[in-house]
């Protein structure tokens, strides 16, 4: 740990503790005086000490220096009083604001906000401060009541960058909105790769009322949210880290991870009736924790959603929730969406939705007389979590009345659900019983807890290696409060102090940013490394590889992948190691590799659009949905490479016993007899499956010279819900002449019920193994695309053989269809209009055709 007087900045990303060096001084005596002007590096605002009641809004601007910040403060700790309510932005770059009490007063929303209009602050810091009890203005409260509403007041929001807010205290918040939010419109629209680096450590957060949940307005009602849905794949990169939440009860997320790559390490949690929710973004850290219930109704610990967590040695005690909330607040709660998940950077494709889970590692926790310590919740989808659960411990004393099953869920058939594609090994649990049949856990009875304060320390044999290792690191209690926690001039109650300790205690710290999920074609990212230690970086995998592998400090990496041939994406990791001496900080980076596309890997046979060279035809259909006003889902539709089309039809014969019906279809021709190894169609985004059969025959279309060829197993392929992404299903060299596709409508989550008797299919896709006659190496000249990743415009050389082309996304959609010229050689595409992503652009001539795949990044 190092200590450093108050009025010495230290600023994390370069490690340096400097006097500050005061180049003027400006005392003043009315808080409107900080807006007269713009200071710069080394300036120092002294606010006399005093009880202000003014209700405006003051700004600090400027530009200090790491080593010589601008400094706003109070002429001594806790010695200005604001009791009006009065609103600070602060837009200043190395800017600290230190020493203020805001007490009571009517609040705004965006109190205390890192910005002005549209200038933002970087490496600025709020340190030292409070905000007690701001109020509901009293005309808010009578106009929500009528609407049935509240209030949203956000006490301090974190724009720019690298900005810090620590050793402050937040207390007795009474109204909506988040106490403390770190919002990213500003860093989406620069650059959303950028990490945004911000900092919260050591405050203290006391009293957040628990909002009416009937109250619009009540599920904005977080004590921390770090980013917003719709700016989700923002490389936040934020460290939250050494703080002390107390009854911090607003609404179930205590805490809302809704960014990338952010880290929690080192908080505790005491009698929240709440859970830390990871509720958008990929690559959070929870680590060293402590979630102490004390068997308050309504306590939680961690929920997942979203993909490559990394949940670590954290300790859960006395954690209950059984009544209302019992399905969201447990030791950790699993879900499954079925949205993307772990969105790149680059990327636009976000949803409000629930993402699918994906290599959660969830390992070394530690569970002591909480309820469902392992909660299955398949509210929001049934797509199975995948990753790690092991090595750990969950206990119960003898006894204890918050004894469950280990492993439980919202339904019956939760953990089959949702539960079984996670690995599970080496955890260990004594005095409950398990709840299912999982071979990765063991009852160790002869556990022994020893009490040690709050806590419990475990030995006897299996224990080695299992539980929380949390190192020195021991909860946040009432009594550091003032001290090493929250603002020195305040207890833990908000009363007046004068033997408060107003060092600035800086905890070592080492936090790695997050990277996006890399192509298959082999290529490198950029991450950044945040420390004021001495680190390590070493190499799990060999497919990867670091151009640094050690560092004193901050540093920026660059990782590097190989080409991946498989089609199944791969997963590795770079573990970043303090050097010896410290804290003993490990932080893991997960790396991701998307799999080859497979249709890379066969030749597609029906090229579409109706050009002479096309192998599949229409041949027969059963019906199609055409009024000839209104509907037009003609069965000719899934040949067009038309993504707004289809085919539709209704299946109007229910037969007794078959809950499936006999089905609607279409017969396709392939002209000739192909060796199928692929076979995808799309259809629209219902929530419910729709049940598909494919046939093929080689000899004729009667009934009887069909074979099933989908599915292997059971009686119907089930394609992906909330979605018009491709559905592929690869086959094992099957020939065919003709294909029958047989539709059975839509059927329920437990794909049991036919909820709809109506198919549709956008369009279907057929692959065979690749061949040298639609090779590049079969054609005199090769057409050469150009750059790649290309920008707003797109080069093809040696395009004379072609006489048309399009451009397809990664699901088949068509954004761009353009003629050709034979006369030229080259063309250039204006793609500026076209989002960044993955693109296959298809050039067409007589008897040949060809596809390349390209992508298109800013």
């Amino acid at each position: 740990m190092k200590n450093v007087p108050l009025y010495y900045i230290i600023f994390l990303l370069f490690g340096l503790a400097c006097p500050v060096f005061s180049q003027t001084t400006y005392n003043i005596s009315d808080p409107d005086d900080l807006s007269n002007q713009e200071y710069t590096a080394g300036d120092e605002i002294i606010l006399a000490n005093g009880v202000y009641n003014s209700d405006e809004r003051i700004v600090l601007l400027g530009n200090g220096t790491a080593e010589n910040p601008i400094v706003f403060r109070a002429e001594s700790p806790g010695g200005v009083r604001f009791t009006g309510g009065l609103k600070l932005n602060i837009a200043a770059d190395f800017a600290v604001v230190d020493g203020f009490h805001w007490q009571g007063g009517y609040g705004a929303s965006n109190f205390i906000q890192f910005r002005n209009n549209t200038d933002y602050a970087h490496f600025s810091t709020l340190q030292n401060c409070a905000i007690d009890g701001l109020e509901i203005d009293p005309d808010d409260v009578i106009d929500d009541m009528q609407n049935n509403s509240i209030t949203k007041h956000r006490w301090v929001v974190l724009y720019g960058t690298n900005n810090t807010v620590v050793n402050c205290s937040f207390m007795n918040k009474r109204s909506a909105g988040a106490l403390l939010l770190a919002e990213y419109e500003f860093n989406a629209e620069a650059d959303a790769c950028a990490t945004v680096g911000h900092t919260i450590r050591n405050n203290y957060f006391y009293k957040y009322s628990k909002i009416d949940s009937s109250l619009s307005n009540a599920g904005d009602s977080e004590t921390m949210r770090i980013g917003t849905s719709e700016f989700q794949n923002v490389n936040s990169n934020v460290t939250v880290t050494n703080n002390y939440f107390v009854e911090a009860d607003g609404e179930n997320e205590i805490i809302s991870n809704k960014s990338k790559g952010n880290t929690y390490t080192n908080n505790t949690f005491r009698r929240c009736r709440g859970s830390l929710v990871l509720r958008h973004g990929s690559n959070a850290i929870i680590d060293r924790n402590y979630f102490l219930g004390e068997s308050v109704e309504g306590t939680g610990g961690i929920r997942t959603t979203d993909s490559h967590h990394t949940v670590t040695n954290n300790y859960i005690q006395d954690c209950i929730t059984v009544n209302s909330q019992s399905i969201w607040n447990n030791g950790i709660t699993f879900l499954a969406g079925n949205d993307n998940f772990a969105v790149p950077c680059t990327s636009s494709n976000v949803t409000n939705g629930y993402q699918k889970s994906e290599n959660l590692f969830i390992a070394n926790n530690t569970f002591v007389n909480t309820n469902a310590p392992l909660f299955y919740n398949e509210n929001k989808g049934t797509t199975d979590p995948t990753g790690t659960v092991k090595d750990n411990l969950i206990y119960f004393t003898s006894g204890h009345p918050n004894i469950s099953n280990i492993i439980s869920g919202n339904t019956t058939n939760a953990y089959a659900d949702l539960g079984t594609s996670l690995n599970y090994d080496g955890n260990i649990y004594v005095g409950s019983e398990l709840g299912e049949s999982n071979e990765g856990f063991l009852n160790q009875t002869e556990i022994s807890a020893v009490p040690n304060d709050e806590i419990f320390v475990f030995s006897g044999p299996g224990v080695a290696s299992k539980g929380a290792d949390l190192g020195s690191f021991s909860p946040a209690t009432d009594d550091m409060v003032g001290r090493e926690i929250g603002a020195c001039f305040l207890n833990n109650v908000g009363e007046n102090i004068v033997d408060g300790d107003c060092t600035i205690v800086i905890s070592d710290q080492l936090s790695v940013g997050g990277l996006p999920i890399f192509r298959a074609a082999g290529s490198s990212a950029d991450i950044s490394v945040t420390a004021n230690v001495s680190w390590t970086a070493t190499v799990n995998d060999e497919w990867i590889s670091i151009d640094t592998d050690a560092g004193s400090g901050n540093a920026v990496l660059r990782i590097t992948v190989s080409e991946h041939t498989n089609t199944s994406s791969r997963i590795g990791s770079i573990t970043f190691t303090q050097d010896p001496g410290g804290d003993d900080i490990e932080r893991t980076l997960t790396v991701t590799q998307e799999g080859i596309d497979i249709t890379q890997l066969y030749d597609l046979i029906n090229v579409g659009r109706g050009l002479p060279e096309d192998k599949v035809t229409l041949h027969s259909f059963s019906r199609e949905e055409v009024d000839g006003v209104e509907k037009f889902n003609f069965a000719q539709n899934t040949l067009d490479k038309d993504h707004e089309t289809l085919w539709a039809a209704d299946d109007d014969a229910i037969l007794p016993g078959d809950f499936k019906g006999d089905g609607e279809f279409i017969i396709y021709d392939l002209s000739a007899l192909h060796t199928l190894n692929l076979i995808r169609y799309s259809t629209t985004n219902k929530s419910d499956a729709f049940g598909f059969q494919v046939w093929v025959s080689t000899t004729g279309t009667e009934v009887t010279d069909f074979t099933r060829v989908l599915p292997t197993e059971g009686e119907l392929s089930f394609t992906a819900t909330n979605t018009t992404d491709f559905n592929s299903f690869q086959l094992d060299a099957v020939d065919a002449r003709y294909v029958k596709l047989i539709g059975f409508g839509r059927f329920d989550v437990d794909l049991t019920t036919r909820t709809s008797v109506w198919s549709a299919v956008r369009e279907i896709e057929f692959y065979e193994t690749r061949t040298v006659s639609v090779d590049e190496n079969a054609l005199p000249i090769s057409p050469t695309i150009y750059p790649v990743p290309a920008k707003n415009v797109l080069h093809i050389d040696n395009i004379k053989p072609f006489n048309s082309l399009t451009i397809h996304d990664i699901n088949g959609h068509k954004v761009l269809e353009q003629t050709l010229s034979n006369s030229v050689i080259e063309v250039k595409l204006d793609i500026s209009s076209i989002s960044n992503g993955i693109y296959f652009i298809t050039l067409f001539g007589e008897q040949q055709y060809q596809s390349k795949q390209f992508v298109i990044l800013d």
